[in-house]
């Protein structure tokens, strides 16, 4: 079977159930995915991460990390103001 169909009979089969029920399998499923990334850390291969780590140090020599001023205002502005 694809990874696509078991995945969107899954979905069905949480649909159909009631709300509160969903919620106690979303807390199953993300403490099941926490277990797989702490046993199965994700790495990207020494020369691929090392390949990548010298093409940023290349890049910020010439370049700044910092949002341009225009477009620190304009996403300041979008953001609006919350209430606390």
């Amino acid at each position: 079977m694809l990874k696509s169909v078991a995945i969107n009979r899954i979905e069905q089969q949480i649909e159909a159930l009631p709300p509160v029920d969903q919620l106690m399998m979303l807390e199953r499923i993300v403490q099941h995915l926490k277990h797989l990334l702490l046993t199965h850390p994700i790495a990207a291969p020494r020369t691929e991460s090392k390949v990548m780590t010298e093409e940023l140090n290349r890049v910020y020599k010439s370049e700044t990390s910092q949002l341009g001023s225009q477009l620190f205002y304009a996403q300041a502005v979008s953001l609006g103001k919350d209430e606390w």
